[in-house]
């Protein structure tokens, strides 16, 4: 369409310079080629513009097909017209990023029409305010004294131990998914059997913590040692605060919990060698956590105080020339590498990506 309007503004100049070359001065006809190249210009910048809000257009309309029945039902009826704004900023900051030069790549996954202050509200835990490891008894190994090293890489989910990734939905429940995933493999390694155990029952019944607007691992665990846990079939998830229920039967317990010596990945490395590691991280920096897609998610990318969210450590290996961790998330499988991530390892002078190292714990 736009080529065709040029067309015709080339015709309508030749037309008018043929018609009047006798009497036309030649400073009349420079003006008019001048004019003619920047009506030109004009127009293809026009053009440019029209063909990248629509591309952008195009690709939120197959993004809302993918993604629209996931987002929080809160957010489902609100004008499409805010969302494609907030999309279209949030796009342009991931394409942007995935142009540079960095160790991960971003993508425009459930979250990409949130604003931060959404997403933050919605999903993360609130800011520690106090040690959540108190209730557990503190480890750490003689590393001098031990009789063999850790293996070089290991991963849980390759020896059964880790059961599928879990959505929290509008619930920012990450700490009872976190608390439950541990419970679930250290229930693995005791019984042979991998149980999905109910997160439901610790939004709703641990009331040492606060549902769905957080809560701290090490409680969690205290409550399981005294209550046991029910499965998620006995006790489904909705994703909100309810009254506890009473008729549940108890599939798991535990004797109680054990916190790693803090700010030493090594220590983190002996404890993650024996089985999945619960820890609390900060995802600050929320947009490049967020969109993580794949690859080495890094420590530049993350601070190490504030910590807002709950994780399973459930492996670690090595690539190239750099150390890892493999971080259970549950954000769902649309997030990240199938809901999990590959957190950079020894750096940070011991303290971790994004805290990783602050206050780590395990059931016992």
């Amino acid at each position: 369409m736009e080529a065709k309007k040029q067309n015709t503004y080339l015709s309508l100049y030749c037309l008018i310079f043929m018609t009047s070359k006798v009497t036309m001065s030649s400073s009349t006809i420079i003006f008019m080629f001048i004019l003619f190249i920047m009506t030109t210009v004009v127009c293809s910048s026009s053009s440019n513009i029209t063909i990248k809000e629509t591309t952008l257009e195009d690709r939120y309309k197959k993004w809302l097909g993918r993604y629209g029945n996931l987002r929080p039902s809160n957010m489902r009826n609100m004008d499409l017209k805010s969302r494609f704004e907030i999309y279209k900023h949030n796009v342009q900051f991931i394409d942007k990023f995935n142009s540079e030069n960095h160790s991960f790549t971003l993508i425009d996954n459930q979250f990409a029409d949130m604003t931060n202050r959404e997403f933050k509200a919605t999903y993360l835990n609130h800011e520690i305010t106090e040690n959540p490891t108190q209730y557990c008894e503190n480890v750490s190994v003689d590393i001098s004294q031990a009789v063999k090293p850790p293996p070089v890489s290991l991963d849980w989910r390759k020896k059964g131990a880790v059961t599928s990734v879990k959505d929290q939905k509008k619930c920012g429940s990450c700490w009872a998914f976190a608390t439950a995933a541990t419970v679930e493999s250290l229930t693995f390694q005791k019984t042979y059997q991998l149980l999905n155990l109910s997160v439901q029952q610790l939004v709703s019944c641990d009331g040492s913590n606060d549902g769905c607007k957080g809560g701290y691992g090490d409680k969690a665990f205290e409550y399981i040692k005294k209550n046991g846990l029910a499965t998620s079939d006995d006790y489904p998830y909705t994703a909100k605060n309810s009254t506890c229920k009473s008729n549940f039967s108890k599939a798991a317990t535990i004797d109680g919990c054990k916190s790693v010596e803090s700010h030493s990945e090594e220590q983190l490395l002996y404890a993650v060698a024996k089985r999945p590691v619960y820890v609390e991280i900060n995802s600050a920096f929320i947009k490049q956590y967020r969109f993580y897609h794949r690859g080495m998610y890094s420590c530049s990318k993350c601070v190490v105080h504030k910590l807002n969210h709950a994780v399973v450590v459930v492996g670690y290996g090595h690539n190239g020339s750099s150390d890892y961790w493999i971080i259970k998330n549950s954000w769902g499988e649309n997030w990240g590498d199938d809901g999990y991530m590959m957190m950079s390892r020894n750096v940070c002078d011991g303290q971790g990506t994004c805290g990783i190292t602050e206050y780590p714990s395990y059931p016992i």
